[in-house]
């Protein structure tokens, strides 16, 4: 019987274990989401034309599925669900940086560029 309560209370911890590993961050979802898009518009992009283009164009572009409407700007400042949405060009724009960043000091962040990989951080010391 002991044995039985102890394979039931070591599932049961795994059980738990997994649960709050698989929590989901909207926060670290949606800059993914968003970043996947930027990757996959750029790739079209670089097919048509030999080179990759600004966040600006790029958002105007049938390649981003008419996501547009998803996307606030204030000036030339581009926000996706409230965070920051960069991208920069190498100059002769045959590479690129990407990222979402929260606009407050705490939160994910996300980044990518033209090899398509996606990465995500948080700050350090954030309060």
């Amino acid at each position: 019987m002991s044995r039985i309560w102890t394979i039931l209370t070591l599932v049961s911890a795994l059980g738990v274990t997994l649960l709050s590993q698989s929590t989901v961050d909207p926060e670290r979802t949606a800059g993914i989401r968003v970043m996947r898009m930027i990757n996959t518009a750029e790739n079209v992009v670089l097919q048509q034309s030999g080179k990759y283009v600004g966040l600006a164009e790029l958002l105007d572009h049938r390649a981003m599925g008419g996501a547009r409407a998803d996307f606030a700007t204030n000036g030339s400042v581009v926000f996706y669900q409230g965070k920051q949405v960069r991208l920069v060009l190498s100059p002769d724009s045959s590479q690129y940086h990407a990222m979402v960043v929260p606009v407050d000091t705490c939160g994910t962040a996300v980044f990518s560029d033209e090899r398509g990989l996606i990465y995500t951080g948080k700050v350090l010391d954030c309060k």
